[in-house]
């Protein structure tokens, strides 16, 4: 039977040749050129020296395989499915050689395995999220530093996404498609890991687990596989001058993870109704709605917009808006940085989890847009490596600060700000004071050259001084914890107020 020999580079132009053609449906004709370069990638997998993997370990290997195409790098399937699998915990280094092909590439390839397996990386597997956009990341990072060493021929392998229905998978046997396709990008990759065998096994020594654990605390929702994102991640594994602050958010975040948000409920007694809400039996339902067409009462009970009597009345909270303000200037490098970025991490944690909504900028010379803190997190990477290279302009901040909450909005919304600086900000007392006026404001003043004295501190709602001693190792966090705990006793004395002013005009509640 005639095979497909062609590279997978000579199938590729193939295909985009052939793409103009009339007669054919090009995505059709894609479909089947891609199959050829599908195979021989399923075909090295005949090379693997893992045991106790499965059909997912596959198709999570996909995944990784394309994670490192967006980033640049083409590696062979088995490559990536063996030490992916590595670090998941999803197989483990076979007892025996089983791939196929030469004998002794074979036992040098489980030997390598056997040594990864011994990594504190590997061996504190559990101790992170092992999303596929982090895995790939992490084996770009393990894999970046074999590349050079490869083949020219391997070495210029353009890379190239792979389909991700595992349909087609299930039709391709490893072992038939390796010997049918031309394996020699496989093999050199190999032979070159085996050869430089200290390379991968530093890298992987180097890498921090910590770093890990904190980016997965916070990328809890999404899967975060843009290219940007991508080369974020990659930057601050690749990065140790971050491994401080990394160390310092994992000191505070441990004893914030922990919320239960309660929510206040007034109960009336059976001879009289609360409220009408939108949320209620169908029994209490508003009856003069009975009087909608059937297409617009079906429409408006699945989108939720009828009205019902209710016995019971559910208080919400006041909408908040919290605005954690660090200061990314000159100024701020060193310890400044570490505790500043550390405390914005974890206070934008903690009040996302009760149900806050947080915005993390930086300023220097103006106020940076930054990103908004929700049910997934914060964007760790985008927190510890911003820099900031355009001066300093305390005035400009603050008016920027003003005319943005002067803007009309659509709701009525209470704002807090959040100033992480040192003790040389000078802002404009009567800016300060404006807004003041608008928001409370709490100034976190770090690492002073002497007493603060600065002449708005009057204006702010609460001041907090870091001096030496008390971002000294070892007190540092239990600080920290002090103006976070501060802020949440602040929220629940505001709503404690919000709940009894609302008692007081209701009546008492109870009757």
């Amino acid at each position: 039977m005639a095979t497909d020999t062609r590279e997978p580079r000579e199938a590729e132009e193939a295909w985009e040749g052939k793409a103009g053609e009339g007669g054919e449906d090009p995505l059709a004709r894609g479909r089947g050129e891609i199959m050829p370069i599908l195979e021989r990638q399923v075909g090295s997998l005949a090379l693997s020296e893992l045991e106790g993997v499965g059909s997912m370990a596959l198709m999570r290997a996909v995944a990784w395989h394309n994670v490192l195409a967006r980033l640049g790098i083409a590696v062979p399937l088995v490559v990536v499915h063996d030490v992916g699998c590595l670090l998941c915990g999803l197989g483990r280094p076979a007892q025996v050689v089983q791939g196929i092909g030469d004998s002794r590439l074979g036992e040098a390839w489980r030997q390598l395995l056997i040594e990864l397996a011994e990594t504190e990386l590997v061996r504190h597997a559990a101790a992170w999220k092992h999303r596929d956009p982090m895995v790939g990341v992490v084996l770009a990072r393990i894999l970046h530093s074999v590349a050079p060493q490869l083949p020219e021929e391997a070495r210029v392998a353009r890379p190239r996404e792979l389909p991700v229905d595992v349909v087609q998978y299930a039709r391709v046997d490893p072992r038939s498609a390796y010997t049918r396709y031309d394996q020699e990008l496989a093999l050199a990759w190999l032979r070159t890991m085996c050869t430089h065998r200290l390379l991968p096994l530093l890298e992987t020594e180097q890498i921090d687990v910590d770093a890990l654990r904190l980016l997965g605390l916070f990328r809890s929702g999404g899967t975060g596989v843009a290219g940007v994102d991508l080369a974020d991640l990659y930057n601050v594994i690749l990065s140790p001058q971050l491994a401080d602050v990394i160390d310092f958010s994992l000191e505070l975040l441990p004893s914030l993870l922990e919320v239960r948000r309660e929510m206040g409920q007034q109960t009336f007694g059976v001879d009289g109704y609360a409220s009408i809400e939108r949320i209620g039996h169908i029994d209490n339902m508003v009856l003069s709605q009975l009087a909608y067409d059937d297409e617009i009462f079906e429409q408006k009970f699945v989108d939720r917009e009828l009205f019902y009597y209710t016995h019971q009345k559910q208080y919400d909270n006041e909408r908040r808006q919290h605005w954690v303000l660090v200061d990314g200037s000159a100024s701020m490098r060193g310890v400044r940085e570490v505790f500043a970025r550390g405390l914005a991490l974890a206070l934008c944690k903690r009040l996302s989890l009760l149900g806050e909504e947080v915005s993390l900028r930086f300023f220097d010379s103006r106020l940076y847009e930054g990103v908004k803190v929700g049910n997934a997190g914060v964007e760790v990477p985008y927190v510890l490596q911003f820099r900031a290279e355009r001066g300093r302009d305390y005035a400009a901040v603050i008016r920027q600060l003003n005319a943005e909450l002067a803007a009309p909005r659509r709701e009525s919304v209470q704002t807090l700000v959040y100033l992480l600086t040192h003790g040389e900000a000078q802002f404009p007392t009567a800016e300060v004071q404006l807004l003041a006026s608008r928001a409370p404001i709490y100034g976190v003043y770090i690492l002073p050259r002497g007493p603060l004295e600065l002449g708005y501190l009057d204006a702010l709602h609460r001041v907090h001084v870091i001096d030496d001693e008390a971002i000294a190792y070892g007190r540092r966090a239990s600080r920290a914890r002090q103006i976070i705990s501060q802020v949440e006793s602040d929220l629940d004395e505001a709503a404690r107020s919000q709940v009894g002013a609302r008692s007081h005009l209701g009546g008492g509640g109870k009757r």
